[in-house]
């Protein structure tokens, strides 16, 4: 029987595979025939899962088709979409309404890169949990199902062979999802759409209708299905009565979705709906903003309370209202209460709970007093600061806004103002902002809408920054977290793009290689972060006007700022490229000498471990590099940094590792900040093996020492640190506020003797009211290290794609490489250890605070300092610098320095081992 129903189905069109028909046959013992034909034709009719041929018939294509692009699809818990490839996003311009074509198109503007889409539910399981107190069945009014038991009795009874009917159990609820339209849907239409999927797939209702209320053009509601507003904005979507959503049976919850801050909220417009609604059954409204923004919006016209139920699924005018003032007088007919939920799991199952009479539980809730909302009379001003300056416009919103709304504002600054790019930065940079802290800086007064008037009055509505608030943004940024912005980003294009690149300024001067589309493509990063660029000054405004330069050589696509007089007179910027290649091909270029390969590893290690700063420190991301045989690392999958030697390949590889730690941030004035790392307490073996290569006889005997919590300067004092601090009061001896050999702010200072370093800490300390300090020998061996036990704490091998030391000698028959003969600037190559540490090993030599000891014999095994009577003692340095081999640069290495003589390679970073007072 099986194999023929099977056959008849294939005749009618629909292809089933061999797998498919074995579990169908599988089934013919437990089920009957008209079983196994209702699922065949029921597996045909969901979501296409059969297809029919249609061989014989022509493609047709109607109008929904051509329209279905501008559906946005919708994301589940995963961020998949059952039957459907992930969904992108391009990054910086929407969808453009035409069928999409074959080829690659490039936007007016903007980037055409794809970004996966994240979910933009915070908990989605969670939250579909949260609704089983609704999940309840009752008995149906409309179908009838088979009483077998009643049946059988019946007949074995009376012998009467009649079936005995009774109502079918079916679905408590059926569900109504408002969304109120507004000027910032953009922002959480994500969010809504895996809210709406979530509902519909989740089981808790018998069917979920998504609707529109928008403003019209009376200024009165109007009320649309959802799918037919989606369909495109040419076409005219009729208008439905809000009556469409009462059920005089009570079984059908109205969810308004909803920031209530629009006109028809403040106008009285919308709650005369939410009344009619509320009267036949449960309604509610989801506030898309947290608690504490509520005050901001019409919620705060209405009196707070909280509400309870003695009843399932009881309507709002039946609800008991609790927490309201005695005062509080309105008439039954004038009343309207509304529960107010958030989509978190807790507000949500609250509600749930409420609406189904579980318990003495209740939900927040805004009683209204209608007569007085929609009283023509009513004064609907509300005191709002309206700030009209740049700055006044950022003092307010520092002084409002959250802090991660904050930050994300601050980077923002360096990029374009898309939905997209932001989105870019909360997956490459600040994974924990959700979309309420993109709604707060798109709702604030640093951005105004900007849409141009040839665009028509369907085009999307762009947003920008008022004019002076960028550079504003900017000078309150830290430099390297603006530069780590534009590194980021444009790391992530151009690997969207096709290849790789080392910094962002390879991707701001077009290529000869590069078609004009592209070039059109990439022009709106370029030309923001340019001007980012020459705002932040000295070496970026050079790096700048020479990114400038090099793009007009290939183009005018980027054009010179009208305040740069010197744009006529700059030089041109070369630099060299090298080809991507598999890791164990040959490059088509042998002239070239290396081969750069990325190790990309994400490491998931649990929360930072506990230090007494944890209270006062915020955590920051950064990379940390380890230089591995080729045999022990995996297999590369992007490629940044093989060393070659003598025209072979190397055995070593850099492995690069995502890594997180706590972080305090002194501010120094004058836009100077010193960024100090934690480092937690533990224990480590001081001194080198017997067996480490190139070890000295002072590094013995190798004793274990234990070593308390800590503050350490992620990176050596650089020079503006170092002029701010020198400008300070005097405490025992002048400072110069220039000495370094080597200019520039963001290098480390050098040519400073030990007493020099000393002076700048006792500044430093009474400033700040800290107590600074130059590290002991053992702390800075033990931050050195990061729980490594190798002569790095890179592994066994260094090179100079990641520290600053002469690259004209190898260690250990390891790889040459570059001698820069100068320093680099702070984070120049981008990794740190794990405790977030840079520039451990080379660059400048770092003073300790101990005295000079010919070795270990007698040395404390608490972290202390190691001090002696003569106060003319030689000192201690460690790290290796610029100009010295690399078998100085190991962490087990003790140099000897008088205390009172200056080199241009001594250096410094300091400590802070006081947390009681920070």
């Amino acid at each position: 029987m099986i194999s023929h129903l099977i056959t008849v189905f294939q005749q009618q069109g629909f292809l089933l595979s061999d797998q498919e028909i074995n579990a169908f046959s599988e089934t013919q013992s437990v089920l009957h025939d008209e079983d196994i034909v209702d699922a065949l034709w029921l597996a045909s009719k969901i979501n296409d899962a059969y297809a029919i041929n249609q061989t014989n018939e022509p493609d047709q294509t109607d109008e929904l088709a051509s329209d279905s692009e501008a559906i946005p699809i919708q994301v589940i818990d995963d961020g998949t979409v059952a039957g459907e490839a992930q969904p992108f996003v391009s990054a910086y311009m929407p969808q453009p309404n035409k069928p999409s074509s074959s080829s690659v198109e490039t936007p007016e503007q903007g980037l055409p890169i794809q970004i996966q889409a994240a979910p933009a539910l915070s908990d989605p399981r969670e939250i579909g949990r949260s609704l089983r107190p609704l999940m309840r069945k009752v008995a149906s009014s409309r179908r009838s199902e088979l009483d077998e038991l009643a049946t059988a009795n019946r007949i074995a009874e009376r012998d009467i062979w009649m079936p005995i009917l009774k109502p079918a159990p079916e679905r408590w609820f059926d569900l109504e999802l408002v969304i109120e339209a507004s000027k910032f849907s953009f922002i959480w239409q994500d969010t809504l759409d895996e809210f709406q999927h979530l509902l519909e797939y989740q089981g808790a209702f018998r069917n979920v209708r998504a609707w529109y209320v928008q403003e019209g053009d009376a200024g009165q509601p109007q009320l649309i299905v959802k799918k037919q507003q989606l369909l495109g904005t040419e076409r005219d979507v009729p208008i439905r009565s809000h009556k469409e959503l009462l059920d005089t049976s009570g079984r059908r919850l109205v969810l308004f979705v909803s920031d209530c801050r629009s006109r028809l909220w403040h106008q009285g417009q919308i709650h005369g709906w939410l009344a009619t609604w509320s009267q036949s059954g449960p309604t509610a409204i989801v506030q898309l903003l947290p608690e504490r923004l509520w005050n901001e919006s019409e919620l705060d016209v209405g009196f707070a309370g909280q509400v309870s139920s003695l009843m399932p699924g009881a309507p709002n005018s039946k609800l008991q209202i609790r927490g309201l003032s005695s005062r509080t007088e309105i008439t039954a007919t004038a009343m309207l209460t509304l529960p107010v939920v958030t989509l978190t799991t807790g507000a949500l199952k609250q509600w749930a709970l409420v609406v189904s009479a579980a318990g003495n539980q209740r939900c927040p809730a805004r009683l209204f007093d209608l007569a007085w909302v929609k009283n023509s009379e009513r004064d609907r001003s509300r005191t709002i600061i309206r700030p009209k300056s740049a700055e006044e416009r950022l003092e307010l919103f520092m002084a409002t806004a959250s802090p991660l709304a904050q930050r994300l504002a601050r980077m923002m600054a360096a990029v374009p103002i898309e939905l997209p790019v932001v989105h870019l930065i909360q997956q490459e940079l600040l994974h924990e902002v959700q979309p309420i802290h993109i709604a707060e800086v798109y709702t604030s007064s640093l951005l105004e809408a900007n849409q141009p008037k040839e665009s028509g009055s369907n085009a999307p509505v762009r947003y920008e920054f008022v004019k002076g608030v960028r550079e504003l943004l900017n000078e309150r940024t830290p430099v390297d977290e603006t530069v780590g912005v534009l590194e980021a980003l444009s790391r992530r294009i151009a690997r969207t793009l096709g290849f790789e690149i080392k910094s962002f300024t390879a991707l701001l001067s077009p290529k000869s290689t590069w078609n004009q589309e592209l070039k059109d493509a990439v022009l709106p990063f370029a030309q923001v972060a340019t001007e980012v660029l020459h705002r932040l000054g000295g070496d970026y405004a050079e790096l700048a006007r020479l990114v400038e330069q090099n793009a007009r050589r290939h183009s005018d696509w980027i054009q010179p700022l009208e305040f740069d007089p010197l744009f006529s007179d700059l030089k041109v910027l070369e630099f060299t490229t090298a080809q991507l290649v598999e890791a164990d091909a040959e490059p088509s270029f042998p002239a070239l000498q290396t081969e750069e390969v990325e190790i990309v590893t994400i490491v998931v290690e649990g929360e930072p471990e506990n230090t007494p700063f944890d209270s006062n420190v915020q955590f920051i991301e950064f990379q940390v590099a380890t230089v591995e045989p080729r045999s022990e690392a995996p297999q590369p999958s992007f490629l940044d940094g093989i060393v070659r030697r003598g025209g072979q390949r190397s055995e070593w590889v850099v492995r690069k590792q995502q890594q997180q730690n706590g972080q305090w941030v002194e501010e120094l004035g004058n836009r100077v900040r010193l960024q100090m790392v934690v480092i937690p307490s533990g224990s480590f073996m001081m001194g080198s093996p017997n067996d480490e290569t190139e070890r000295r006889a002072n590094e013995d005997p190798q004793h274990r020492v234990e070593v308390q919590a800590f503050l350490m300067g992620q990176y050596p004092v650089t020079q503006a640190q170092w002029k701010l601090v020198a400008n300070l009061p005097q405490v025992n001896r002048k400072l110069s506020p220039s000495p370094s050999h080597f200019r520039g702010s963001r290098s480390p200072v050098e040519q400073v003797s030990w007493y020099d370093a000393v002076e700048f800490c006792a500044r430093l300390a009474v400033h700040t009211d800290r107590e600074y300090r130059l590290p002991t020998e053992a702390e800075w061996e033990y931050a050195c290290r990061a729980r490594t036990t190798t002569p790095f704490h890179f592994g066994k091998m260094i090179t100079t794609d990641v520290a600053n030391y002469n690259g004209e000698y190898a260690y250990n028959n390891g790889p040459t490489g570059e001698n820069r003969r100068k320093t680099t600037p702070i984070s120049h190559f981008g990794v740190a250890n794990v405790f977030g540490l840079s520039d451990m090993h080379g660059n400048v030599w770092e003073w300790c605070i101990d005295h000079w000891h010919d070795s270990y014999e007698g040395a404390p095994t608490d972290g202390s300092a190691w001090l002696s009577d003569n106060e003319n003692n030689y000192r201690l340095l460690r790290g290796g610098s610029w100009n010295y081999n690399p078998e100085n640069c190991r962490s087990a290495f003790r140099f000897i320095y008088p205390p009172d003589l200056t080199a241009f390679n001594l250096g410094f970073r300091v400590v802070c081992s006081a947390p009681r007072t920070l």
